[in-house]
């Protein structure tokens, strides 16, 4: 029994984490990730990615800013995740801005 037992904890553990951070393009990038069977809201899973983020823009030197989000609570047979798009600029980069971000429509209706 214990020779089970640390394999699936750290599948459990491996399976809550995504790929990291992904570039999307020049000075642009993607992270995203799943939560784990106690993480409810997609609200904390996306806290938790704007905190990794803005680690991987200071490792740089640079300033996070983002650029969209999307994220989704858990239910019937999923977890909770959530995915963040964001720029990492130099503190002096006109496009620094104060952020102004806008959720996306769960329906999009498209009239002909």
């Amino acid at each position: 029994m214990r020779h089970l037992l640390v394999p699936t904890i750290a599948l459990l553990v491996a399976g809550c984490s995504g790929p990291g951070v992904v570039p999307m393009g020049r000075d642009t990038y993607m992270v995203a990730k799943d939560g784990s069977f106690t993480t409810f809201g997609g609200a904390a899973v996306k806290a938790e990615l704007y905190q990794e983020a803005n680690a991987f823009c200071e490792s740089k030197g640079k300033q996070l800013m983002p650029v969209k989000e999307a994220s989704r609570d858990s239910g019937y047979g999923r977890y909770a995740n959530a995915e963040v798009q964001f720029r990492c600029l130099d503190a002096n980069d006109p496009e620094l801005r104060r952020p102004t971000m806008e959720s996306e429509p769960n329906m999009k209706i498209k009239v002909e």
